[in-house]
């Protein structure tokens, strides 16, 4: 008796969870059919600039999403450095393969970076005079947006693996440092 109330209660607990699951996966496809125009609008918020152990600095960030085609949008992005003038960053988002997430951010420079939208994160993974970047957007609820940027030297490095051991083969992994990290919260404005 108690394996049939247990073999009831795994039963149930997986069926529960294979539902979530396809909730999940329903929601997921979604967010992809309806980006970036569900995301469309303009943001505001503070860009933080960390060191090792503190925010080095902070200085007004915007982005701005418009739709400029059924499949164009345009995605600036916007710094206010004090003393400085406005650096405005006027990009473009092409949708490239809707249903596997595939998209491309146009520097409008000859410069064009893949990017992939995964559980409504729109990333992007570049390298950059012998520097790597990943550059996160993530919609956190529809009026806030997460940006962060996260660097990494390719000249600084360490390497590890590439033996054997006990007769299996370790694999070379290569860890680059961490020299840069950037954050902002940007909430909808009217």
């Amino acid at each position: 008796m108690k394996k049939v109330i247990l073999l009831a209660i795994f039963l149930i607990t997986v069926g529960t969870k294979a539902q979530e699951n396809s909730i999940e996966l329903t929601k997921n496809q979604e967010v992809l059919k309806c980006f970036p125009a569900s995301w469309e609008g303009n943001y505001e918020g503070k860009l933080l600039i960390y060191g090792v152990d503190k925010v080095r600095m902070q200085l007004p960030m915007e982005l701005k999403i418009v739709e400029k085609t059924d499949s164009v949008y345009s995605w600036s992005l916007i710094y206010k450095m004090k003393g400085k003038p406005t650096d405005v960053r006027a990009y473009e988002v092409k949708i490239v393969d809707k249903n596997k997430g595939h998209y491309q951010i146009d520097e409008k420079n000859s410069i064009v970076i893949d990017a992939f939208l995964h559980n409504n994160i729109f990333t992007s993974f570049f390298k950059v005079m012998d520097n790597f970047i990943v550059a996160t957007y993530t919609q956190l609820d529809i009026e806030t947006i997460q940006f962060e940027i996260i660097s990494a030297t390719d000249k600084k490095k360490t390497l590890t693996g590439n033996t054997t051991i006990d007769g299996e083969k370790i694999p070379e992994v290569v860890t680059n440092f961490i020299n840069g990290r950037q954050k902002a919260i940007l909430k909808k404005i009217k």
